[in-house]
């Protein structure tokens, strides 16, 4: 009976977190970049399962947020739960690594994140509980290889993650 946001639900970790969240009842929208979003949803939803497609660029804060508000009415203005799944990488040696690709993974893995937290963090703060999970990686620790952006970004979602738990666990939205 929860009701769910899955960023990046199309395909790897979002998309068996959102599968696993339908079959253990919730009602979930997933959010990601392809038009396939929509034919991802219908599977769900032909297995019995209760999911709505929305496509967004999440680097694109406009979009984000009327994706959000999508979600949210698509959920019946109600959320219980939002998992940040999505994300971008791009590759070259740091000494070359264009700004524009920096900016780019930036803005879609960590600050996307952040205002998705923030959209939701405001719901759930008011409703008085909510769970959001944010998907970091092991570049958090190790840093990688000709992946400075994603690297930093991924360490940027394991801080701010702390952040926020920091802030709201006392409120009653549980954040990891």
């Amino acid at each position: 009976g929860k009701k769910a946001i899955v960023t990046g639900g199309t395909r790897g970790l979002g998309y068996g977190m959102a599968e696993g969240l339908m079959e253990a009842g919730c009602e979930v929208v997933i959010i990601g970049t392809r038009e396939s979003i929509k034919d991802r949803a219908a599977e769900f939803n032909q297995k019995g399962l209760k999911c709505t497609g929305v496509q967004a660029d999440l680097g694109d804060e406009i979009a984000l947020k009327e994706a959000f508000r999508e979600s949210l009415a698509a959920l019946g203005g109600h959320l219980d739960i939002l998992v940040t799944a999505h994300g971008v990488q791009s590759r070259h040696p740091s000494e070359e690594f264009p700004m524009e690709d920096w900016k780019r993974v930036l803005d879609v893995n960590l600050t996307a994140v952040f205002k998705l937290c923030q959209l939701a963090g405001r719901i759930m703060l008011e409703q008085g509980g909510g769970k959001i999970i944010n998907f970091a990686s092991m570049l958090t620790y190790f840093g990688g290889y000709t992946v400075p952006a994603y690297a930093a970004s991924k360490g940027g979602v394991a801080q701010l993650t702390k952040a926020l738990s920091n802030e709201w666990t006392a409120r009653g939205v549980n954040v990891n």
